[in-house]
């Protein structure tokens, strides 16, 4: 999975957050998130700092291509981290149906 793809990943199914709410959080515009989610432009290392910090989603896990998530585990309760890995799982497993149907029907 590409920058891109984790970013909007991390806003829409981690936080749930639309592209106002995420840009108001970490101090963009709408237009850079978009600009971010469409591969226009990469974000500053400030920026993917803040998107680790407010989704305890690890930095190297955000930036390398093809990175499963790793969740960071300070400071959350194991209700919360329980709830975290599911939805990685989760998208583990969607994205494989997606990759299986890109290569049998591209």
């Amino acid at each position: 999975m590409k920058l891109s793809e984790k970013i909007k990943f991390i806003r829409k199914n981690i936080l749930n957050l639309s592209i106002e709410e995420f840009a108001s959080i970490l101090g963009v515009s709408r237009r850079t998130i978009s600009s971010w989610e469409n591969k226009q432009v990469l974000p500053a290392i400030s920026n993917i700092i803040s998107i680790s910090l407010i989704s305890n989603i690890t930095i190297d896990s955000i930036i390398f291509d093809d990175y499963p998530f790793e969740i960071i585990c300070e400071d959350i309760d194991k209700e919360c981290y329980m709830a975290l890995k599911t939805i990685v799982k989760e998208y583990e497993k969607f994205r494989k149906k997606l990759d299986i149907f890109h290569v049998a029907y591209s």
